[in-house]
């Protein structure tokens, strides 16, 4: 259960080679995909049963666990997500049915010295059988006393290979004579690619010769949620590199992605890949890349690490912020990137030496070697762990009793016809228990240290006044920042406005109405909290003579002009010399793009504020 094999994603692309690969070598597979809908479908020998209502399969499990009676379940997910299978329900029926459950899992960051939170823990030792797919991720599990099997990802060597000659892959794809860097990463949240523009920006200056070319679904769905509102190409737009990025042709998650030999094509003319994620529990790209003759650049971190050493760049990172778990993401150093791609622009020699290192490390990683790994662990591992599921299964003893009314549980029941006769089940019990795997989850993820990653960036909350900030909220002192707050809004469709005068934003996107900011008087008393829960401040007029210390105090980046008090000095990095809506915008996008750095901005900020109000008690006594 996972991906569905047509997906183009990470998952997609393993269940695709994966469960083909054991059905050529005698394996039933059936596989639950979550992108499937409609009725099951015969594909390369296996069955793709589709999903209901809810995505990951929690209200369709049950019903083919008893209807296909599996010999094994395995699961391809992140640790935290399937908490449902260990209800009791499926996990009695499992007992009894003795259907071991085995969690081919990623880690993409730990909480520092390589632990997990407890709650990922605790799933580990649920599971009957754990396999990592990276060295890292062994790693990590057995630091938290989890004895993980570890089969790592593949690629298609048939496929990935490096062109007999690159500079006809270039001119096919119309790159003829350009320095090619590919960034195949899907449009969403942890994969950073604003940061990758960020790196496109400093490193194309003075070379018309390189293209950008991003591998992504410019409207993936992913990117119009609360959690990640990003265009990117308005991005593009915004940052001038219309000539410098292009996006593959035809690249839809919707319709499925491109045919491998497709996106083979275009890594064959590239000469560089570069993947800016926060982290990685594998990284098919870099691997992919190695296979085909390309430079990887990716992360010093994570997974990462491993795929780009001996042959590709492992970046340092510039700063490292916490997720909703307390989890160390990296965001890479981007001055690094740029002085890295800089010395494989110039060196065609270390890229050729680097390219042919990165062909023998992908030759280990070869798909028909990674099906056997599976094949063998698969056949040496299940029936002993068969044996154990079933004796645990044994052992189980609960009692039914009715509850009246609605029954919450009644289409789960339906699913069981006879299969629950040697168990019976306490309603309280499983109300209690079936969500307490969920509810640790849930506990580590909003007592963690860190909070929700989102594009735009959403610091965390002025201690005292509001709970949260409102993602996306921006502050204009007059209807000067109009312009800047329209350009910052097409690049982020979600953005909000308030201001202590009333004046139209601009026509909608949408259907062309005025656009009304929402008004807070400066002297209403909500006015605090409205700026203690906002993500940006605007004030390029200098009419708001509070704004910089309220800033300062709440912890919202501020972009103003020198002229006001207490600018430049509480924020240097940005401070205008005057009026300028193409600067604002610049810094205003880096404190919406950039974590790392609007912590640091809001943090020395406050740390100045400190420092002038000592002062200035010093002065009293």
């Amino acid at each position: 259960m996972s991906d569905s094999p047509t997906s183009p994603s990470g998952f997609g692309n393993v269940t695709r080679h994966v469960c083909s690969g054991l059905a050529r070598r005698g394996h039933a597979i059936d596989i639950i995909g979550w992108q499937a809908s409609g009725e099951a479908i015969a594909w390369e020998g296996c069955t793709v049963h589709p999903v209901r209502r809810q995505d990951l399969g929690a209200d369709v499990i049950l019903a083919y666990l008893q209807k296909l009676r599996p010999d094994v379940l395995v699961t391809l997910a992140d640790v935290w997500w399937l908490t449902f299978i260990e209800s009791p329900f499926i996990s009695s029926f499992r007992s009894l049915a003795r259907i071991p459950w085995v969690l081919y899992f990623p880690i993409d960051g730990d909480l520092g010295d390589e632990l997990l939170p407890p709650s990922w823990v605790r799933v580990l030792q649920i599971v009957d059988l754990p396999v990592a797919m990276s060295e890292y991720g062994a790693r990590v599990a057995r630091r938290n006393g989890i004895e993980a099997e570890l089969v790592p990802h593949g690629v298609d060597l048939d496929v990935f290979r490096p062109p007999t000659d690159r500079a006809a892959a270039k001119r096919e794809l119309g790159y003829e004579g350009r320095f090619v860097v590919l960034s195949d990463a899907r449009n969403q949240p942890r994969k950073m690619l604003p940061r990758t523009l960020d790196v496109a920006r400093r490193f194309t200056v003075g070379k018309p010769n390189v293209v950008f070319h991003l591998h992504c679904d410019p409207d993936d769905p992913a990117s119009r949620s609360p959690e990640y509102c990003y265009d990117i190409r308005a991005d593009v737009e915004a940052l001038g590199l219309e000539e410098a990025v292009r996006f593959s042709a035809d690249m839809s998650m919707a319709a499925g992605g491109l045919p491998l030999e497709r996106l083979a094509a275009i890594y064959q003319a590239a000469d560089a890949h570069l993947l800016a994620s926060l982290g990685e529990g594998f990284g098919l790209p870099t691997l992919q890349a190695a296979a085909a003759g390309v430079v990887p650049l990716a992360a010093d971190a994570t997974a990462s690490a491993e795929l780009v050493a001996g042959h590709g760049v492992g970046l340092p990172g510039e700063h490292e912020v916490l997720d909703s778990f307390g989890l160390r993401r990296t965001l890479i150093d981007l001055d690094e990137t740029v002085h890295a791609l800089e010395t494989l622009y110039r060196d065609e020699s270390l890229r050729h030496e680097l390219a042919e290192a990165g062909v023998r490390f992908a030759r280990r990683y070869d798909w028909d070697a990674i099906v056997a790994e599976w094949d063998g662990l698969l056949r040496a591992r299940v029936p002993a762990l068969q044996e154990t599921v079933g004796e645990t299964g044994r052992e189980t003893r609960v009692t039914l009793e009715a509850t009246g009314g609605d029954d919450p549980l009644a289409s789960v029941r339906a699913a069981l016809p006879g299969l629950l006769g040697a168990v019976s089940v306490d309603v309280g019990v499983i109300e209690r228990k079936a969500g307490e795997l969920a509810l640790d989850v849930w506990r580590d993820a909003s007592s963690a240290a860190g909070r929700q990653l989102t594009l735009p960036v959403t610091l965390a909350p002025a201690v005292g006044l509001v709970r949260e900030r409102v993602t996306g909220c921006v502050y204009l002192a007059s209807e000067r920042d109009a312009s800047v707050a329209r350009a910052l809004a097409r690049v982020f469709p979600g953005l909000s406005a308030w201001s202590s005068t009333q004046f139209t934003l601009g026509p909608s996107l949408l259907d062309g109405s005025p656009i009304e900011v929402k008004v807070v008087p400066g002297h209403d008393p909500a006015r605090d909290r409205h700026l203690a829960a906002t993500t940006l401040a605007l004030d390029l007029a200098g009419l708001d003579h509070e704004l910089p210390w309220l800033a300062a105090s709440f912890g919202v980046p501020c972009v103003g002009v020198e002229s006001t008090a207490g600018q430049e000095e509480l924020w240097p990095e940005l401070t205008l010399r005057a009026p300028d809506d193409e600067a604002a915008f610049d810094r205003a996008r880096e404190m919406l793009v950039d974590q790392g750095r609007a912590q640091a901005a809001c943090a020395a900020a406050a740390d100045r504020l400190l420092s002038a109000r000592t002062a200035l008690v010093g002065k009293a006594v």
